[in-house]
């Protein structure tokens, strides 16, 4: 059973980035796993009182992807990871 994406709009509400957060939500069921991924760090982020940032968002994502030993899991975080990081502005 694949997430429902509707019940991670609250976190994506709180990103700063409002067009990464369109993104997902007009994904719908194209992203729900990639959704609960991203609905999970952001809760991770949050719940340790960190900025909520594209940089902590992606850091999350680089813990986790290695912290896993699953395949399959690795490969939704990477592709994840990859959405956040193409939404991410260059440091000027």
């Amino acid at each position: 059973m694949k997430p429902n994406i509707s019940q991670y709009t609250q976190q994506f509400n709180a990103l700063q980035d409002q067009a990464l957060a369109s993104y997902f939500r007009s994904a719908g069921g194209n992203l729900s796993v990639e959704s609960a991924i991203l609905g999970s760090a952001i809760r991770c982020i949050m719940l340790s009182g960190d900025n909520l940032s594209n940089k902590q968002i992606i850091l999350q994502l680089i813990y986790a992807l290695e912290q896993t030993s699953d395949q399959e899991a690795a490969d939704v975080i990477r592709n994840t990871l990859e959405i956040v990081v193409g939404f991410t502005r260059d440091d000027i």
